[in-house]
């Protein structure tokens, strides 16, 4: 398989994001695309390698939208949406803006996917969002308790 010329633009967050330290999938990828003798270590792979195998795995993958919610000292996230491979530029080029306008002030994190495999993820403060208990339209998480007075 040769390089392949990007269809489309991709920010540097994103590059960043799937080919940094962080978030080793790419960089695995690449070292055990190597061969390796019996008995040594594979070595790490160049910039070059890691850029080749950014464009193969990328394309493919595909994207999760998730609300965390913060319950107690509990965490837990619901699913806003997905979007197939290649049908998400716009998340990419204005995150902020795109999640504001789609899903309103949450703390909301994209989970990227090869498969069912986990790729990366990264997460944003859409809106404004300061604190769990401020956009919580959809009932989700704990909400300011009234008080009414007695027990």
């Amino acid at each position: 398989m040769g390089a392949r010329a990007p269809a489309q633009e991709v920010p540097k967050w994103v590059y960043k994001l799937f080919t940094g330290h962080a978030y080793p999938f790419v960089r695995r990828q690449a070292k055990f695309a190597k061969t390796a003798q019996p008995g040594e270590d594979r070595p790490e792979p160049t910039p070059d390698e890691i850029k080749a195998k950014f464009w193969e795995v990328y394309p493919q993958c595909w994207l999760k939208v998730l609300q965390e919610i913060k319950t107690g000292m509990i965490v837990s996230f619901i699913e806003l949406g997905r979007y197939e491979a290649g049908t998400f530029q716009e998340v990419l080029d204005h995150p902020e803006e795109f999640l504001a306008k789609t899903y309103g002030k949450k703390k909301i994190k994209l989970n990227f996917y090869l498969g069912e495999n986990f790729v990366c993820t990264q997460n944003f403060k859409a809106a404004g969002w300061t604190a769990h208990d401020d956009g919580n339209e959809q009932g989700m998480g704990e909400t300011p308790k009234e008080s009414h007075g007695g027990t």
